[in-house]
């Protein structure tokens, strides 16, 4: 599968990367510079850039002259550059398989995905009604690497299905890995999880059943 990086063109590629090297930020002049194309072409490629949410801009500060703008990557941008998450947690894990057991592997990623649902569930709290506690759940999920849809089964009981499983070679690895998402919706949700399905035991999705506690009676 190609990176989202990849599809752009090589001008804008080339621009987002002197970005990435330039992490205080370029003038128009500068990237015209060092891209060694014209002013005109530069802020062609800024304004898609921009449009797209790959690159940010504010006021330089003045020196004397009238103020220019400068411009960096949005958090956006930086995503577009692939990190090796998943080569570092094999060596993680591989050092865990070399010197814990099942049983430790379990409990680390349990507590690992209750962290991580700690850090995001203030999100989750700005909203009252259960519907808009599970869309922006599937918002954070949208966040971080899953293509998610979510279901109503009953009044209590709701479904997200997953496309993807962005942990999915590690979990092919070590099956374990499926607690770390468990974790991460039970505590984020505070509800009861129950994995229905797992794409990496031959399922076709991954289906979350969430089953919330009632409601207390105003």
């Amino acid at each position: 599968m190609k990176s989202a990086l990849s599809l752009l063109g090589e001008r804008q590629q080339s621009l987002l990367t002197a970005l990435l090297h330039h992490r205080k930020g370029l003038t128009v002049e500068e990237l015209s510079s060092l891209l060694t194309i014209s002013r005109n072409a530069v802020n062609q490629h800024l304004t898609h850039l921009g449009s797209s949410g790959f690159i940010q801009s504010a006021l330089q500060e003045s020196t004397g002259g009238r103020p220019g703008r400068v411009y960096t990557l949005t958090p956006n941008g930086l995503e577009l550059f692939q990190r090796r998450y998943s080569f570092l947690a094999k060596l993680l894990l591989s050092w865990i398989d070399k010197n814990m057991g099942e049983h430790e592997l379990d409990t680390c990623l349990t507590e690992l995905g209750k962290e991580m649902a700690s850090g995001l569930e203030h999100r989750l709290t700005q909203h009252t009604s259960r519907s808009d506690k599970l869309q922006e759940a599937i918002t954070i999920m949208s966040e971080l690497g899953y293509d998610t849809e979510i279901y109503r089964l009953s009044e209590n009981q709701a479904e997200i299905v997953a496309n993807n499983c962005v942990f999915q070679e590690l979990a092919q690895q070590h099956h374990e890995f499926c607690k770390l998402d468990i974790s991460f919706l039970t505590h984020l949700l505070k509800a009861d999880i129950e994995h229905t399905e797992c794409i990496v035991r031959n399922g076709k999705y991954c289906r979350f059943r969430i089953t919330s506690p009632d409601e207390p009676q105003s």
